[in-house]
């Protein structure tokens, strides 16, 4: 029971800050959208700002993850958040001369996605040092619903602000949360793998460890190759929510808000669900109810006639609500799976390849919506969401996955 207790507290300690330092973060890059959003109005404008915060991830983070399993993982988030708050004083200088150019919102977009590729690794590394394989589901699930009160809040507060604040006392948020995400880390004993930070940094070698690693888990290789082909058709649909209110439903940034606040609260009630529950012994199970619940969803919102806001909000509660269910679950999966020594390095891989489908999604995105509109990306998603679902259960390796020994 005490062991318990030390692992949650430890845990909650660096969460709790780690919560508060993503709360920040989230009400800036919702200004960020409803600026251009309020400014632009394109799809093609939104499209960009998310591929340039997938840029770094997708060509680095197979690199990051050698770096970060060859290094104090706890240095590199403190420092990795202390580059982000730095990049964000910047803008707020620039933002006090006057209107803050798109390119400058791009930029920081960018330098934050960068302190990201480095940092968020580190965290799902560090997580199954410190708590029991057991309670990997559960912590997970905390996690997943302590992100989400903060995408509870922020996007209400981001569109208030964003009414009646200056844009550089919204970004102020991001420097006051990075500062208390460093805190948190400081004080937090994260465990370290002192013999293997002790070894020569060997990127490329490394990275093909992480590779090599990956692949010799048949199933968990491919499934992270289908849940990249889902990514190409699912990133853009958060792209895209914002749009689906101001442009299809002819409603205002406040709306749009409207709809993030609820897609968090689903979140947050997954998260809560999965912690309490842990998910189903076979984590397939969990990961397919996910995608499919989310499958059926998109497809509705995406037929909706335009005086049906009030239903797309709502179901945007069932879309949050999926979420933790496939995020958390899919990363114990990978935590249980991979040896503590090479999860930095395997979690980078995974996401760089996750990652590189992003833009392609986006770009193709970008060319569909102009032709066929916004709602019919949201059906094709679905539908190929589902499509992917079945194969996925064909695929014995896949199917089997959390039964292999």
């Amino acid at each position: 029971m005490n062991e318990i207790k030390q692992w949650k507290k430890n845990f909650f300690t660096l969460w709790g800050g780690q919560a508060i330092s993503l709360l920040t973060s989230a009400v800036v890059q919702y200004a960020f959208i409803w600026y251009i959003t309020d400014t632009t109005g394109s799809a093609v404008a939104l499209s960009i700002a998310t591929m340039i915060a997938y840029l770094p991830m997708a060509f680095l983070g197979p690199f990051a993850g050698s770096f970060v399993d060859r290094n104090n993982r706890k240095v590199i988030m403190m420092v990795a958040d202390g580059i982000i708050a730095l990049t964000t004083l910047v803008a707020i200088a620039i933002a006090l001369g006057g209107s803050l150019p798109t390119w400058v919102i791009y930029f920081v977009i960018f330098v934050r996605s960068l302190g990201q590729t480095f940092h968020q690794p580190c965290l799902n590394a560090v997580t199954p040092l410190m708590v029991p394989t057991d309670y990997l589901s559960k912590a997970n699930g905390y996690t997943n619903a302590l992100q989400s009160i903060s995408f509870i809040l922020s996007p209400a507060i981001s569109a208030a602000l964003y009414a009646i604040a200056p844009f550089w006392m919204i970004l102020s948020l991001d420097v006051i949360g990075a500062i208390v995400g460093v805190a948190s880390v400081a004080i937090t004993f994260i465990p370290r793998l002192y013999e293997q930070e002790a070894q020569p940094l060997m990127m490329l070698q490394d990275t093909k460890a992480g590779l090599q690693t990956l692949m010799s888990n048949k199933g968990l290789f491919y499934l992270v190759i289908l849940v990249s082909v889902c990514q190409i058709f699912m990133i853009p649909i958060g792209t895209f929510f914002p749009l689906m209110s101001t442009e299809y439903f002819g409603k205002t940034i406040s709306h749009a808000g409207l709809v993030e606040t609820l897609f968090a609260v689903g979140m947050l009630v997954g998260g809560l669900v999965l912690g309490v529950w842990g998910g189903s012994k076979n984590k397939m199970i969990t990961i397919y109810g996910a995608v499919a619940l989310f499958s059926i969803v998109t497809i509705l919102q995406g037929i909706l006639p335009t005086n049906a806001f009030t239903i797309f909000a709502l179901l945007s509660i069932l879309f949050g609500f999926s979420g933790p269910f496939f995020n958390a679950t899919f990363m114990a999966l990978m935590q249980e799976k991979i040896q503590p020594a090479y999860l930095g390095r395997v979690t980078s891989v995974s996401m760089s390849l996750m990652t590189l489908a992003s833009p392609i999604g986006l770009a193709l995105a970008a060319l569909y919506t102009s032709r066929f509109g916004v709602p019919s990306w949201f059906v094709l998603t679905g539908v190929v969401s589902l499509a992917i679902v079945g194969l996925s259960i064909c695929l014995k390796s896949v199917r089997n996955l959390d039964k292999q020994v």
